[in-house]
């Protein structure tokens, strides 16, 4: 399908529990677009794990006015715990932007990350954060996202089992 829809045509939604086959449909158009190979069961596999984390895996679609599914937003929702040095907050993590490769450039994966930063404000979110791949900065910087601190840090852990971290 060609892009003929205005983007003010395009409805974003709050993915819910009913969605979970067009969730699990966009991110294998995503993972084949980059190469993937295709794998048996991985469109049950991965609505039945969306479905699992739901209460804390809010993501937004992006429809043509046909309900064609063009575009998500996937994000996990982390509360902080109660503490008495500090407030109670909570944060989200952008951990999937994705539109498909016909509607990119129209201003849809903008839409989707307004969307999401206007549930997440309603929702007592005082956080956004992810991890920016260089072709997309400038959306991210025009939505206001910019370079974190010095003080985030990762451990990547092996997978293998045998290798131990720290020699334990």
């Amino acid at each position: 399908m060609c892009f003929t829809a205005l983007v003010s045509e395009i409805r974003v939604h709050l993915a819910n529990r009913d969605d979970a086959f067009i969730v699990a449909a966009l991110v294998l158009q995503m993972d084949r677009a980059a190469g993937e190979p295709a794998r048996a069961g991985f469109l049950r596999e991965y609505a039945d794990a969306w479905l699992a984390d739901f209460d804390h895996r809010p993501t937004w679609l992006a429809s043509l006015p046909d309900n064609t599914a063009i575009g998500l937003v996937q994000a996990g929702l982390i509360h902080k715990m109660p503490s008495l040095r500090r407030s109670t907050t909570s944060w989200i993590h952008v951990s999937l932007v994705y539109v498909r490769e016909t509607e990119r450039g129209q201003g849809v994966a903008e839409r989707m990350l307004h969307r999401m930063i206007a549930w997440g404000s309603s929702n007592g979110v005082e956080r956004y954060q992810l991890n920016a791949v260089p072709e997309a900065r400038t959306l991210y910087e025009r939505l206001g996202f910019s370079a974190p601190t010095d003080r985030m840090m990762e451990l990547l852990t092996p997978s293998d089992p045998a290798i131990r971290p720290f020699g334990r």
